[in-house]
């Protein structure tokens, strides 16, 4: 497999990279997860933050993904009040909290409102699981949430940030889902005679 094409980093944020190791998301039939492979997981880590690392707790920061994927999945859906993705949100604020626990804060004397853990914590210092269940925590407690994306390809399943000016921002990447969709909707105008 092409390393660049399988560490794809289009999330936007460290955490909804961490959701994005698994492909085909929404396609039981094609999913794969990416980081379960020997070495998988720190080629993973090192490609996304440029620290090495090794997973310390590769079941937990399994864990903390695949239950930040239903929190996510339920807030792009508009149904986190159904109560379904309550067992998840525990999963994710139990891991904050113990990596809050285990932080080791830097401190500068130049600094910017608000304060940002992921950025003022090392991995080395702390521990993987621990570095990114800070980011995933400072995700959902910071504003960018609501710019969370999930995009429209058929199966794809990954999270993004939209940027876009308008909001309009539809597949993790236009080159890939994006022409898919695309390709497959001329197809089906032409069967149907209705193209030119």
């Amino acid at each position: 497999m092409d390393r660049e094409r399988e560490w794809q980093l289009i999330g936007g944020h460290l955490a909804l990279d961490l959701c994005n190791t698994v492909a085909w998301r929404s396609d039981p039939a094609r999913r794969v997860d990416r980081i379960a492979a020997p070495g998988g997981f720190a080629g993973w880590f090192a490609h996304a933050t440029g620290h090495p690392g090794t997973p310390d707790d590769p079941v937990g920061t399994r864990s903390l993904r695949d239950a930040l994927g239903e929190v996510l999945d339920a807030h792009v859906e508009g149904t986190t009040g159904d109560g379904r993705a309550g067992a998840a949100l525990g999963i994710v604020l139990g891991a904050w909290r113990a990596a809050l626990a285990a932080a080791e804060l830097v401190e500068t004397e130049a600094f910017s409102l608000p304060l940002t853990l992921a950025g003022r914590t090392r991995p080395e210092g702390m521990g993987v699981h621990h570095f990114l269940a800070l980011s995933v925590g400072e995700l959902l407690f910071s504003d960018a949430v609501r710019r969370v994306r999930r995009c429209e390809g058929p199966g794809c399943g990954w999270f993004f940030l939209d940027t876009t000016r308008n909001h309009s921002r539809r597949w993790c990447d236009p080159a890939d889902c994006g022409n898919r969709v695309r390709v497959r909707a001329y197809a089906q105008r032409r069967r149907s005679g209705t193209d030119a």
